[in-house]
């Protein structure tokens, strides 16, 4: 069995969007000059691989929290689009065989090395977002901080209108175009619009 971890790594060089503070690991201890190492975390809940809930945009929606373990965990498809230059479009998504309800969209991004923002990330335009959207998918995954450019939130209320859960800052760059088995865990923090995630694939 071959498990795939396709989380970011979390720590003071990881890549956030541009009006956000870096991530800070604070030494509050650390051996021998205390008997303990102990670290202080601070970053938004946005930062490194996570989910997004419905309740980014909509007050009523479902918490990071309160997403069902149901949409997090199952049979998965990853669809290589890493010959998408600018935006994924539906006919490029048409050229692959979708029929799981989790998709993870893998580009080039996931080849990128991640030293600073990239405002010209491959992104998704809206009508292919609708697409998806109307094949009745629960969960996407991308290899980015976002779907979308310049802080837009469009598609992001195309899925979540629908409860639709994004994945966000993927590392696809091993995985290959199939099915696998996901197994997305969100941070239990309760009551807020994200939470940072560990996410593996298996293989079937």
């Amino acid at each position: 069995m071959k498990i795939i971890d396709i989380s970011m790594e979390l720590n003071e060089k990881t890549v956030v969007w541009v009006d956000d503070d870096s991530p800070k690991l604070i030494p509050v201890a650390r051996i021998p000059n205390a008997p303990i190492n102990f670290t202080w975390l601070d970053f938004g809940s946005h930062a490194g691989t996570h989910i997004d809930a419905p309740y980014y945009l909509f007050n009523e929606k479902w918490k990071s929290d309160e997403v069902p373990f149901e949409v997090l965990i199952g049979d998965c498809q990853v669809i290589d689009l890493c010959d998408v230059e600018d935006y994924i479009e539906i006919v490029d998504l048409k050229k692959h065989n979708i029929s799981s309800k989790r998709i993870l969209l893998k580009t080039k991004n996931s080849y990128d090395n991640m030293e600073k923002y990239n405002p010209n990330h491959v992104a998704l335009s809206q009508e292919a977002a609708k697409y998806l959207r109307d094949l009745g998918v629960k969960l996407i995954g991308y290899d980015y901080q976002s779907f979308e450019r310049n802080g837009e939130v469009n598609i992001h209320r195309i899925f979540m209108q629908e409860n639709i859960i994004c994945l966000d800052n993927l590392r696809l760059k091993e995985a290959e175009e199939k099915e696998y088995n996901l197994i997305c865990l969100p941070v239990k923090v309760t009551g807020i619009d994200a939470a940072p995630s560990r996410a593996i694939l298996i293989e079937k």
